[in-house]
């Protein structure tokens, strides 16, 4: 069973709070431990900061969340003054890429698209 939410929300650094929200709703709902959902949460955290940093005045920004199966894909995409994905030798990205098992970044149809991947982690047995 596959489940998506978008939450839309003015491209202003004040709401960004609502990307974190919903990041820890899904995480709970895709059954990630504690420390994976804080993790998540800083990661939308991270890659909104990101683009609204860069945004276009007055445009909106956009989180889909699609679980399935014990994990979690995130795109984060939002209009950009400069149209082009964030450098990927700042601390900003590799905190990111640290915290999520995988990101990628994409323009498609002019919005910048930061996609990222969580897997619930198995615990480790004795």
């Amino acid at each position: 069973m596959t489940n998506a939410v978008t939450v839309s929300f003015p491209a202003q650094t004040q709401y960004v709070s609502l990307a974190r929200t919903m990041a820890a709703a899904m995480a709970v709902r895709a059954d990630l431990p504690i420390d994976q959902l804080e993790d998540l949460r800083l990661a939308v955290d991270e890659a909104a900061a990101q683009l609204v940093l860069d945004a276009v005045v007055g445009s909106e920004m956009r989180c889909v969340f699609v679980e399935a199966l014990g994990s979690l894909r995130i795109e984060v995409r939002g209009m950009t003054t400069s149209g082009v994905v964030p450098a990927t030798n700042t601390f900003g990205w590799t905190v990111l890429t640290a915290l999520v098992d995988d990101v990628t970044a994409s323009v498609e149809s002019g919005e910048v698209c930061l996609t990222l991947h969580v897997k619930r982690h198995e615990p480790v047995s004795a």
